[in-house]
């Protein structure tokens, strides 16, 4: 096992389970969540500061607060900062362990497809073309209706077509699912989401529990995914037997 990945939807304390797990096997933490990459978002985002669950200095967390909001920031920068972040950690004799529920970026990060270095078309972008004058760009294929009726799918289809990618090398990992029922699920939202409020976060209209809804359908269609209950008793230790098996 070259690296650990703890996914799964929002809710479940996946930075508090990784902390816990870097402090025990001495490791590192980069994050893989979309929002959190973002400077000033921390009550919105839930954004934790780990520290160590023995006391002592804060577990390290990679990408936090790597761009400023409204700075362009795609799936291949984040895995290339990343990769980066991984081959730091491991050349310091440390494990990576990456955690988030952003599910592209860790399915880019392990197994990059070829379009991943392919760059935006600033001057197609800057157009504002109307959905029908995109798909009078480019072929139909297989795309679905939900993305053909997609600007931005459609526009990410025409650059893409325009080039030829270069896959990355795949990455070795064991993957750690959590998850729990919806109920309980949506109890931990509400439970977090009102300790923000009463933090002065203002209301953003974001809907966590549709969040997380999306995240369990994406992330139960990925394979090697070892999944565990967090309402279920005694799911950490069985989480580092697992770990100890692998190694």
């Amino acid at each position: 096992m070259k690296i650990l990945v703890i996914c799964g939807p929002t809710a479940t304390g996946k930075t508090t389970l990784a902390a816990s797990l870097a402090k025990k096997l001495n490791g590192e933490l980069i994050s893989a969540d979309s929002r959190q990459v973002y400077r000033g978002r921390d009550l919105e985002t839930n954004k934790e500061r780990p520290a160590s669950p023995a006391g002592g200095p804060d577990v390290p967390i990679w990408l936090y607060d790597v761009v400023e909001p409204g700075e362009e920031f795609s799936v291949s920068h984040w895995v290339k900062l990343a990769r980066s972040a991984i081959s730091d950690i491991q050349k310091r004799g440390k494990l990576p362990i990456v955690v988030g529920g952003t599910g592209l970026y860790i399915k880019a990060l392990l197994r990059p497809f070829e379009t991943i270095n392919i760059p935006p078309d600033k001057e197609l972008r800057e157009k504002k073309l109307s959905v029908k004058e995109l798909q009078k760009m480019i072929p139909r294929g297989d795309m679905n209706w939900s993305d053909w009726n997609n600007p931005r799918r459609l526009i990410r289809r025409i650059e893409t077509s325009k080039h030829k990618g270069l896959r990355g090398d795949s990455l070795k990992a064991l993957i750690i699912g959590l998850t729990a029922p919806l109920p309980v699920l949506y109890k931990r939202i509400d439970e977090g989401l009102e300790r923000r409020l009463r933090s002065g976060m203002r209301v953003t209209g974001v809907n966590e529990r549709a969040i997380a809804r999306r995240q369990l359908v994406w992330f139960k269609k990925q394979k090697n995914i070892h999944w565990f209950d967090i309402s279920q008793k005694g799911f950490e230790d069985d989480i580092l037997r697992l770990i100890h098996e692998q190694d």
